[in-house]
């Protein structure tokens, strides 16, 4: 019988202790990308064709019961037919494939509780060395640790203050425990402070008001919940499209505020190349990260617009409009349906089992979703955000399953 995650910590079966290993093993290795470079990608998929050789009709299954969610790493895969660049589309996709697959592996073999406190110990520690030994920008001050950017370090440091401040709430915890837990929420929403990232920031309080937000839902009626979650949902969707219009306005107020500038200046006009990229090739797009690369001309004029030196990366700062260049229409919206799924899935979780678990997993989740409209959280081959969203919908879909039981 399929050994699977029923419900937090429980199981219809005993687990080898050998996947939970691995499974740790691989999320260890994407959170410390940033300390240990491609050596992180070759664990993470060292530790996932461990998994599936050591139980390889269970993976199957597993892989089965969501395939669905394969769907979206399957169109990146056929966009290689129509690719600019089909050799980089090819390549990217099937690590993109690869991610998933491990991604759900993984949140099978390893219990929420674990997965989190794994996440919660190792960002623990990367941002402290960051802090300590890490680089900082000498133009401004901006922490960048051992980041990319100080954008990327401050998005680590929100996700460990909402996951620990999660682990803080949790029922029964001893006062030591909660103070460790409190004391590494602090931690993470400093560094937050030190990176100067706003729109970091930002999401940090999303995910943080999560918790008094389920607090509150919890001890209404079911139609109530409805009622109040959808009127939430349209509202921030309404606050983040009112933003995206009127961003520079925003951007200026900001920085007469704070005297920080929060580096939106300039996305509008990313956005206009994005949508003129999108007339192009509406449905299809022009293959899975096919656009920035050295041969193409709009990419090349945008890297020198931006002052990106390395002429590598970047994206239009915003996950729609910058996976739609890439995969169309088509593609965003299997995006979409994804992205939907994780935030209503994690929402009924939590309002369901009034656990602490779930209730880090919807503050996680709607963290990362409140971004899309200005960043590129998700979906990344060898990405922890990647990674996090997928694994979110397992546990979401297997503990609400294990319920309806």
């Amino acid at each position: 019988m399929t050994v699977r995650t029923e419900a937090f910590g429980r199981f219809s079966g005993r687990l080898p202790d050998a996947d939970r290993f691995l499974a740790s093993a691989a999320l260890a290795a994407i959170v410390a990308e940033p300390l240990v470079g491609t050596l992180a990608a070759l664990a993470f998929l060292a530790a996932g064709m461990a998994m599936m050789a050591l139980r390889p009709a269970a993976s199957l299954v597993d892989l089965a019961d969501y395939r669905l969610l394969l769907l979206l790493p399957a169109f990146c895969l056929a966009s290689t037919i129509w690719s600019e660049v089909p050799g980089l589309t090819l390549r990217a996709a099937i690590q993109l494939a690869a991610t998933f697959i491990v991604a759900i592996l993984l949140a099978r073999r390893l219990p929420p509780g674990r997965f989190l406190a794994v996440l919660g110990c190792v960002l623990g520690v990367i941002v402290a060395l960051s802090v300590t030994t890490g680089n900082y920008r000498a133009d401004t001050g901006a922490l960048t640790g051992y980041y990319a950017s100080k954008n990327a370090m401050a998005a680590a440091a929100a996700l460990l203050a909402v996951v620990a401040a999660g682990f803080a709430g949790r029922a029964g915890a001893s006062m030591a425990f909660r103070a460790g837990a409190l004391g590494l929420a602090v931690a993470g929403a400093g560094t937050v402070v030190l990176a100067q990232s706003m729109g970091a920031l930002f999401a940090m309080f999303i995910g943080l008001g999560a918790y008094p937000a389920l607090w509150a839902l919890r001890r209404v009626g079911l139609r109530l919940q409805v009622a109040a979650s959808v009127f939430l949902a349209l509202a921030l969707a309404y606050v983040s499209v009112v933003l995206a219009a009127n961003i520079d306005a925003v951007s200026a107020f900001v920085l007469d505020l704070t005297g920080k500038d929060i580096t939106l200046t300039g996305r509008t006009d990313l956005w206009r190349v994005a949508m003129e990229e999108i007339a192009e090739r509406p449905l299809l797009g022009s293959g899975f990260q096919a656009f920035w690369h050295q041969g193409n001309p709009v990419a090349i004029q945008l890297w020198a617009m931006f002052g990106i030196e390395s002429r590598s990366g970047f994206h239009f700062h915003n996950t729609y409009l910058s996976n739609a260049v890439e995969i169309g229409i088509l593609g965003v919206a299997i995006q979409s349906a994804i992205l939907l799924s994780i935030g209503l899935s994690t929402l009924r979780l939590a309002l369901s089992t009034r656990e602490h678990l779930s209730a880090i997993l919807f503050a996680c989740a709607i963290m990362i979703l409140s971004v899309t409209p200005l960043e590129v959280p998700v979906f990344f081959q060898f990405n922890l955000h990647t990674l996090l969203m997928v694994a979110a919908l397992v546990y979401a879909r297997d503990g609400l399953w294990a319920g309806r039981r």
